[in-house]
C-alpha cells in the first residue's frame, strides 16, 4: 500500500511517534493486531523533532478489499 492508494475510501496513513525505536514498533504492532494494517516502515528520525517515527498503512474494511457498490 503506497501513497497513492490514499485517494480509495477506508484507507488511512498512520503516523506513529515516540522517543525511540522500541517504543513506536511495538505501538505499531499493536495496531496491525486490532486492524487491516501493514507492518511499520522502518524507525525514522523526524527532522526537527524528538525521537524517531514509524508509518503504517491501515483499511477499514475486514476482507483487505474495497467494498462494491451493490
Amino acid at each position: 500500500m503506497t501513497a497513492r492508494h490514499l485517494t480509495e475510501p477506508g484507507l488511512a496513513r498512520i503516523t506513529v511517534h515516540a522517543a525511540d525505536a522500541a517504543t513506536a514498533t511495538t505501538l505499531a504492532y499493536a495496531i496491525t493486531a486490532n486492524l487491516n494494517a501493514t507492518g511499520p516502515s522502518e524507525p525514522h528520525p523526524v527532522p526537527g523533532e524528538e525521537g524517531v517515527a514509524v508509518t503504517l498503512h491501515a483499511y477499514t474494511h475486514a476482507t483487505g478489499q474495497p467494498e462494491t457498490a451493490g
